[in-house]
């Protein structure tokens, strides 16, 4: 079988990362382009020089790394700052993600990104999956596993794009507002449908509900 490629996304606290284990457990490479980020603010010299410039001294770590709280407390609300840090790091990103896809040999690849409609990313991939879920479910997540209250969870939920703007682009919705054995069912009828040659390419959408 021909490698194929799953492009992740869905709005905060819809179930990205549940999918993601699913995907991994059935032997998929999983790339996770905001574990990249972290990489590269952490690890990369030429980033970090970058973001500083950018941002100012009071975004760096003492070892030199950034500060990712702090560069977050200056963009988040900010749509121009915002752009500003994303154009410095969506290229390195995509850079970093298309080695790795190039240096496996994994028969199915999924990477998971909050923007990948966003930008070039979508482009590399096969299908387009997307998680969803309730609003008060958001919520809830944020609440109990972020320690978030609900004027924050409520703020980092409305600060992004809508969800129902990115089921519209999906081939797969996968909602998560049930049991992880709900999810885990969509994930593998959706992977199945696929193999089978059932799901539709780039353009159609295939939906798959729990109820």
């Amino acid at each position: 079988m021909s490698r194929r490629i799953i492009g992740l996304t869905g709005n905060i606290a819809t179930g990205k990362s549940a999918v993601m284990r699913l995907a991994a457990a059935r032997g998929a490479l999983t790339i996770d382009a905001d574990g990249v980020v972290h990489e590269l603010l952490a690890g990369d010299a030429g980033i970090q020089a970058q973001v500083v410039a950018a941002f100012g001294e009071g975004v760096r770590r003492a070892d030199g790394g950034i500060d990712r709280a702090a560069l977050g407390a200056v963009v988040f609300g900010d749509p121009a700052r915002l752009r500003q840090l994303e154009a410095i790091l969506h290229p390195a990103v995509r850079l970093a993600i298309a080695r790795r896809v190039a240096g496996s040999d994994a028969p199915v690849i999924v990477i998971e990104a909050i923007k990948l409609l966003e930008g070039p990313l979508a482009a590399m991939c096969d299908q387009i999956w997307v998680t969803a879920c309730a609003r008060e479910t958001q919520m809830a997540r944020l609440r109990v596993c972020r320690g978030m209250d609900e004027a924050s969870a409520a703020a980092r939920i409305d600060a992004q794009s809508p969800q129902a703007d990115k089921i519209a682009r999906a081939d797969v919705v996968i909602t998560t507002d049930g049991l992880l054995r709900e999810t885990e069912t969509q994930v593998a009828a959706a992977w199945e449908a696929w193999e089978s040659g059932g799901a539709g390419e780039r353009g159609g959408r295939g939906e798959e509900e729990s109820g």
